[in-house]
């Protein structure tokens, strides 16, 4: 009820700056919220399925500007538990966003984040996508989960680990 009574009129919310209206804040807290709700079986909660409906609508019509693929399979996430919860309306959205962030990938099997790979970042789009690929088969996401995977198994490290100055945010 916090995150529905904190949000935005139009579903969105900030990140760190105001009046930012964050996709990655967005998607985060809709999908921990989708969930939660999913675990302790929250169900026709007019409050609470009207901001999970204006919080999907944002995501699904606001675009960032640059190529955040992580933020892109968690809103295709978002979008794929909406569906499943209000309704075939989401199937549309879901499949645009999910060709935009199929596009992003490139030939080596990684996906662009603020223009290059990072190691970091491709573990939670690898995560939303297997996931997605677990409720929804039908996605046929194993091709490019596949593509990713052998993408980090190539830059992984000696020790197990990859990421650090060398990808395009420096993640670990």
């Amino acid at each position: 009820r916090y995150a529905a009574r904190s949000a935005r009129k139009d579903g969105s919310c900030d990140d760190y700056y105001p009046f930012e209206r964050a996709s990655g804040a967005a998607a985060f807290s809709l999908l921990a919220c989708l969930d939660a709700a999913e675990i302790i079986g929250v169900n026709g909660d007019e409050e609470v399925d009207g901001f999970f409906m204006r919080r999907a609508r944002w995501l699904a019509t606001h675009e960032e500007s640059g190529r955040l693929s992580n933020h892109e399979a968690l809103i295709a996430a978002c979008l794929a538990r909406t569906s499943e919860r209000f309704g075939p309306e989401w199937e549309a959205p879901l499949q645009r966003r999910l060709q935009r962030l199929l596009s992003w990938q490139s030939p080596e099997g990684w996906f662009d984040e603020y223009g290059g790979a990072d190691p970091g970042y491709l573990t939670l789009t690898v995560a939303q996508l297997a996931d997605l690929d677990r409720r929804r088969p039908d996605l046929s996401l194993r091709p490019a989960i596949e593509r990713a995977v052998g993408f980090l198994h190539a830059v992984q490290h000696p020790d197990g680990t990859f990421g650090g100055e060398y990808s395009s945010r420096a993640t670990v």
